[in-house]
């Protein structure tokens, strides 16, 4: 596939370039982000699902009932390729750049279901436009080194996880989803590098991608009392996938006494992982998960 493929939504102004392809912005994106700004359903940087009539109960106003509908956003910015690349590895493409930018936009045509973000809010790093290049060039190292359809495909479903596992409503729900984007990193991790340590239990799996890829290493990942075996995180997640329990109660009833401080770093954690996986080393992907702050992301 050669070509232009439009994605949306991005509010800034994007233009950059990197060894397989560059972005601009479309025509009419100023008179777009205007528009977006003031349309319904956008509130503090999010926009919302439209509420649509549940099938046959709009025949009676009094009676109407609504549910939350799937909706796609209008394409701001055009991601213009040099060479033949599959459509998977454009989809990536888009996937990384809303990555970078801390929100999620996809290729135009495809849908959301949940609210979606029309700034930062996914990530928890500034990176300029030279550092965005840089991190697209090095993804293009790394898919060229690894042409398997399986490393594409693995590398796109971690990413597209991660961004959608933060649109979840509930703890437990965001919980559980990077959970398995934690798991497709590390399949990432042992289909690309020959080095990696693939033995050992499942619960121990966290910490040998941070032993390996050299990224500091959460408490909630390291043995309970310091012996071999279960971790904190593996503990919550067994409890969670084999036994509908979270926080020690029947799912809904509880939270863990955290105040979400596994949630949110695992989500911090997986984003380092990723990266560190596709070859991005830099002061972020060094830096600690288990902070609440913004990080500069900046080419080394």
């Amino acid at each position: 596939m050669t070509g232009e493929v439009k994605f949306g939504f991005l509010c800034e102004r994007v233009e950059l370039s990197w060894k397989e392809g560059s972005v601009e912005p479309l025509p009419d994106f100023d008179e777009l982000v205007e528009k977006m700004g003031s349309g319904e359903g956008v509130f503090e940087g999010w926009i919302y699902p439209p509420c649509t009539p549940v099938r046959g109960s709009a025949t009676a106003r009094s009676n109407a009932a609504f549910e939350l509908g799937q909706y796609s956003l209008p394409s701001s910015h055009a991601l213009k390729l040099k060479t033949n690349v599959d459509q998977g590895k454009a989809d990536f493409f888009v996937a990384l750049l809303g990555f970078m930018k801390g929100m999620r936009v996809q290729r135009e045509g495809w849908t959301h279901f949940y609210k979606a973000p029309l700034k930062s809010k996914l990530c928890d790093f500034l990176a300029d436009g030279k550092s965005i290049s840089w991190t697209l060039d090095s993804a293009s190292d790394f898919l060229n080194q690894n042409p398997s359809h399986d490393v594409l495909r693995m590398a796109f479903g971690a990413l597209h996880w991660h961004l959608f596992a933060q649109l979840y409503e509930h703890e437990f729900e965001r919980f559980d989803a990077q959970y398995k984007a934690l798991d497709a990193c590390y399949r990432l991790a042992v289909l690309t590098d020959p080095a990696f340590p693939d033995q050992g239990g499942h619960a121990g799996r966290a910490l040998r991608l941070c032993t390996h890829l050299q990224i500091e290493a959460p408490d909630w990942v390291k043995p309970l009392n310091g012996v071999k075996g279960d971790c904190a995180l593996s503990v919550r997640r067994n409890a969670l996938a084999h036994e509908a329990m979270y926080g020690g109660a029947a799912l809904g009833f509880a939270h863990p006494g955290d105040s979400g401080a596994m949630d949110l770093g695992l989500k911090s954690l997986v984003a380092r992982i990723f990266l560190k996986v596709l070859g991005v080393h830099n002061e972020y992907t060094g830096s600690s998960s288990t902070t609440r702050q913004m990080h500069l992301f900046a080419k080394p």
